[in-house]
């Protein structure tokens, strides 16, 4: 049975796929990261996630389910196979046109149109070949990977999901290359049977060998799952029990982390943790409350010049070094609440003004806050206070006798401390009686108004207690680096957070722990994307968007107002056509949304 509307969806995927990969070339991304190998000396990061990807993906999309007069219909295996092979072959045709067209132009030409185009870079694309025989391979790699992709979409969940788990663990182990075998060697465990010594990424055994241990303890957990569940809430007393217990072998790898992985890690983490805190504050004000907030910098510049001159930081100037007007010696400790007030307060005189904006307007007005208060701290007028442009430094590492805060791995205990406070406040919020206001408010103001809920009061409570943990975001920060400057309070400083947020999902605490390990961790460990962050934040924040809008962790809420507003999108859509044989392609919420 031929699936309506199919023909239409290749065509569409496959453009987007190939134009993904020819992008990822024009940019360097390809060549910059072709050096850094996932297994052996045939895989790279770059081949994997630019140039295999693409293609599976698209051809994954292509091939997804569709509503046809009311009844899902699935590609069977065979159609889905020929269809996502039509799909690489679009991919390979354009990228091959694409390719063949930079050669004939010569590389000198091209460059001075795309700059990251180099002997190099096309060397890499045919495969360390002859033009003729690299180009060729690789056409029929990238077709037979559109395939893989359509095969693997029609395959039952029981197939699909052990294979998808198992290939992306051994991409996530190729890619911890620079921290799996550091904790290795700190216990003592051989790892030349799992790492290469020469090109670092996992050796054909370990990434056979992880794929096989990945798929196998999801295809148990799958099957057994359940039962296990119910034998450890039986051994541990009840459920609740139970989730004690979780929550304590949770504890327990956290604690031990640090010693286990190493000095490098801990850094990555101790950053992952602000802005943990960071996702957590803005998560109160956008995923409870609903209010679009791009200038949360403003609390994160607040919370790190209050703790710098509190804590006993001192101004730059051409002169040397010198005490600013207000300085205050305290411990960091004591600073704390100080400044926590401080944020809360400012959040209500930023909130105040925006009561009865919504939306866009609100976004572009709290944008507006947020360059004005970075203009304060770095302005003349409050240079003696807080340094003007060239900000301040020295400040203290929160000391707690001889233990010094700045140390990578004591700095993460302090991180990690804040961040499980400002989860269970985040957690008690969302259950309590303001959480439930908030929601209503989100959903309808006026409604919510209607039966008795003050939006005044909730949305200044909002502002407030998301800059108050904001701040603490921006403490930490201070004691972590021990010097501010505006460099380090941009515009980018609210669009990460932000980003965070929406890749974990509005409303979901699991959810900032993910984004933040996505979006800060993994460039932490692959030095080789900062050059890429915001590219990296866009192509993300995309893929979410289409493929999965609730985000990876999703909360439970926000996924069903997704499945609502996509049912009524469907329903006005076949309504307006008046055809009962309309095909309304289904969102991608899909499986495993709850």
């Amino acid at each position: 049975m031929r699936t309506p509307g199919l023909g239409r969806q290749v065509v569409r995927a496959g453009l987007i796929g190939a134009t993904a990969i020819i992008y990822c070339a024009m940019v360097g991304l390809i060549e910059q990261l072709d050096p850094r190998k996932i297994v052996g000396s045939q895989l790279s990061i770059a081949g994997v996630l630019f140039l295999g990807l693409p293609p599976i993906i698209a051809a994954y999309v292509a091939t997804r389910p569709r509503q046809v007069r009311g009844e899902e219909v699935q590609p069977g295996i065979g159609e889905a196979a020929l269809a996502g092979a039509l799909v690489g072959l679009i991919v390979a045709a354009i990228t091959m046109a694409a390719i063949g067209l930079a050669n004939l132009l010569g590389i000198d030409t091209t460059r001075n149109i795309f700059k990251s185009v180099s002997p190099t870079l096309l060397g890499i694309l045919y495969l360390h070949r002859s033009a003729v025989s690299g180009l060729a391979i690789l056409s029929v790699v990238i077709v037979l990977l559109g395939a893989f992709g359509g095969v693997l979409r029609a395959c039952s969940v029981g197939v699909r999901r052990p294979i998808v788990i198992g290939l992306s663990s051994v991409v996530g182990f190729g890619m911890l290359q620079r921290i799996i075998p550091t904790a290795m060697d700190q216990l003592g465990l051989p790892k030349a049977w799992l790492y290469s010594t020469t090109y670092l990424g996992l050796t054909w055994f370990g990434a056979v060998l992880t794929f096989a241990v990945a798929a196998g303890l999801t295809v148990l957990f799958m099957r057994k799952g359940s039962q296990m569940q119910r034998g450890i809430v039986w051994m541990t007393g009840g459920e609740r029990q139970a989730r004690t217990a979780e929550v304590i072998v949770l504890v327990v790898i956290l604690l031990l982390l640090p010693f286990v992985a190493g000095t490098i890690l801990s850094q990555i983490l101790g950053s992952v943790g602000i802005y943990v805190l960071m996702g957590l504050g803005l998560n109160i004000v956008v995923g409870y409350a609903g209010l679009l907030d791009l200038g949360y910098v403003a609390f994160f510049a607040v919370g790190a010049y209050i703790t710098g001159v509190l804590t006993g930081g001192l101004l730059i100037t051409t002169l040397g070094l010198k005490a600013p007007a207000f300085h205050g010696g305290l411990s960091f400790f004591i600073a704390l609440p100080i400044v926590i007030l401080a944020a809360a307060l400012v959040g209500v005189l930023i909130g105040a003004p925006v009561l009865r904006l919504r939306g866009d307007y609100l976004a572009i007005v709290t944008l507006g806050f947020g360059e004005i208060a970075r203009a304060l701290f770095t302005s003349d007028w409050l240079k003696d206070i807080f340094g003007g442009t060239q900000g301040l430094t020295k400040i203290p590492a929160a000391p707690i006798g001889s233990l010094d805060f700045r140390n990578p791995r004591t700095f993460y205990y302090l991180v990690l401390v804040f961040c499980i406070l400002a989860a269970y406040i985040a957690w008690r919020l969302q259950e309590s009686r303001v959480g439930r206001a908030w929601n209503a408010m989100r959903e309808d103001e006026q409604v919510a108004e209607a039966v008795g809920v003050s939006s005044t009061r909730y949305k200044l409570l909002a502002f407030a207690l998301g800059g108050a943990i904001g701040a603490v975001g921006g403490a930490l920060f201070a004691v972590q680096i021990g010097s501010l400057n505006d460099a380090s309070f941009t515009i980018l400083v609210s669009i990460t957070t932000l980003a965070i947020v929406i890749l974990g999902g509005m409303g979901s605490i699991p959810g900032v722990v993910v984004g933040a390990l996505v979006l800060i961790g993994v460039p932490g460990l692959l030095s080789e994307f900062q050059a890429y962050q915001l590219l990296v934040y866009g192509a993300v924040l995309m893929a979410v968007m289409i493929l999965r809008p609730q985000g990876l962790i999703p909360n439970v809420r926000r996924t069903r107002e997704l499945h609502e507003e996509e049912r009524a999108q469907d329903k006005w859509a076949g309504d307006l056509v008046g055809d009962e044989d309309v095909v309304a392609e289904p969102s991608p919420l899909g499986e495993g949304s709850g």
